[in-house]
């Protein structure tokens, strides 16, 4: 790739280069700031997850555990068949909210539990229990499948900002510099030439 613009030496294409180049270094600006935020972001993002996952892994395990339990009291084939049976209607909507250009979800979950399949003197409290702490597991799942979808897209959003701004800083805003200098080279070259042309026409016409 060549380290100029190709345009023609001439005083109007400095100006208008100078004036490009200057919009163009402040949407370097503009482009760093964003990097700069997007960074503080996408570390805070992740901190909130590591934090929900920490959560859900937690909520998870006592489920678990009361789940164990109520196998150890009721019996395993008696709990079988009791969870082969459906616990509630799912309702999940997925809409999306903007960082910084990044479209990050926002997930919604609408969980409505069935009545049980068991009457109250067919099972023990612990398989209520177990079944409660299921339940609201799928709020921390859906909180963590936001959080982590939320550090993918800041990281996306980030990684195409850096190539931007590398772009930027390495390629557009060295060929703006380098051309504007061997405009401005040229230009001041010509100038020597007709002031020099000028003296011997001048001396010319005295002798």
């Amino acid at each position: 790739m060549s380290d100029q613009l190709n345009v023609a030496p001439t005083q109007g294409n400095l100006l208008r280069l100078q004036d490009e180049l200057e919009q163009v270094q402040n949407g370097h600006d503009l482009l760093d700031r964003k990097r700069e935020v997007l960074i503080q972001r996408l570390m805070e993002a992740l901190a909130e997850a590591e934090r929900v996952k920490q959560e859900a892994r937690e909520r998870f395990r006592a489920a678990h555990n009361a789940l164990r339990r109520a196998r150890m009291r009721m019996g395993t084939r008696r709990v079988q068949e009791i969870t082969l049976n459906p616990t509630a209607e799912v309702a999940v909507q997925v809409d999306t909210r903007s960082i910084m250009g990044a479209r990050v979800p926002v997930i919604h979950i609408e969980v409505t539990p069935d009545d049980p399949p068991y009457g109250p003197g067919d099972t023990r409290a612990t398989l209520d229990r177990a079944r409660q702490l299921w339940l609201e597991l799928l709020e921390y799942l859906r909180d963590l499948a936001e959080k982590v979808a939320t550090v993918w897209r800041l990281a996306l959003e980030l990684r195409k900002t850096q190539r931007r701004v590398n772009a930027l800083e390495t390629i557009i805003i060295p060929q703006y510099k380098n051309s504007i200098s061997a405009i401005e080279q040229t230009l001041a070259e010509a100038g020597r030439e007709d002031i020099i042309r000028t003296k011997k026409i001048k001396a010319r016409h005295q002798q």
